[in-house]
């Protein structure tokens, strides 16, 4: 079926110098493609390669730029998170409280405000399932 052999860790970044990538820290190196799988890396080093199809990287090409990019992407994902999740949370508040004051507080079970009801059946059968094995002791 495929070709390809799986290639230890060792010889990928020998694999990778060969290519033109250019690897100052070995152990340092290690660490990352241990942690991080090699094709998950090269989403960041794909850019840095002259020649895609053989994968020849580009003069200059260092593996310590590659490691930057993929930070920079993990710190820019957790800050623009962080911000949906404010926004994601402030909108549900706001069509709540819309709806519990102009429709009903119990707005979520009525049939007619949906257009799918085998997933608001859904739905609600996850909500009883929740609330029956919670441990709060609150009238509900």
């Amino acid at each position: 079926m495929f070709t390809k052999r799986a290639f230890t860790i060792k010889e990928q970044i020998s694999q990778l110098q060969d290519r033109g990538l250019n690897i100052s820290n070995f152990e340092l190196a290690e660490k990352y493609l241990s942690n991080i799988s090699y094709y998950r890396l090269g989403e960041y080093w794909y850019v840095m390669q002259e020649d895609k199809a053989n994968h020849i990287f580009k003069p200059n090409s260092q593996f310590k730029d590659v490691i930057s990019l993929y930070n920079f992407d993990a710190d820019l994902r957790v800050l623009l998170f962080s911000v949906i999740e404010k926004i994601e949370i402030s909108l549900r508040t706001k069509l709540i409280y819309h709806l519990s004051h102009e429709i009903d507080p119990w707005w979520f079970q009525d049939f007619n405000l949906f257009q799918n009801n085998m997933a608001l059946v859904k739905t609600l059968s996850n909500l009883q399932e929740i609330l029956e094995r919670t441990k709060d002791v609150t009238n509900v």
